[in-house]
């Protein structure tokens, strides 16, 4: 009898140790998820500032400079969360995306 119930605690044992992973699963994909949505709207803050200072001729390179600073943040942030969920999964740990090439273009005039 004593068997059974040994048997039956070290089941229960390893059932709590999946839940609790997938609930550390389910907490780091929403919190990823919440950095993407903050990354998403500060580069739609940069491209409307962007437009605007195009457009109006305006120019404010504090806020210009804030805007880039706050996406290499929510981009620091969103690579450290990746690789730690990777840890988790016993996944081999994301690269790092390499920076596309500046191209020189030729400013666009409309006739």
């Amino acid at each position: 009898m004593a068997s059974l119930f040994d048997r039956l605690n070290q089941e229960l044992e390893t059932f709590g140790k999946r839940a609790q992973a997938a609930l550390d699963e389910g907490r780091s994909q929403i919190e990823l998820m919440r950095v993407r949505r903050q990354r998403d709207a500060a580069a739609r803050d940069l491209g409307l500032f962007v437009y605007r200072r195009d457009r109006k001729g305006a120019s404010d390179v504090q806020r210009f400079d804030g805007l880039m600073l706050r996406l290499d943040d929510l981009e620091s942030q969103i690579r450290t969360l990746e690789h730690v969920r990777a840890a988790a999964r016993g996944e081999p740990i994301p690269a790092e995306p390499a920076s596309p090439p500046v191209a020189e273009t030729e400013p666009v005039t409309t006739v």
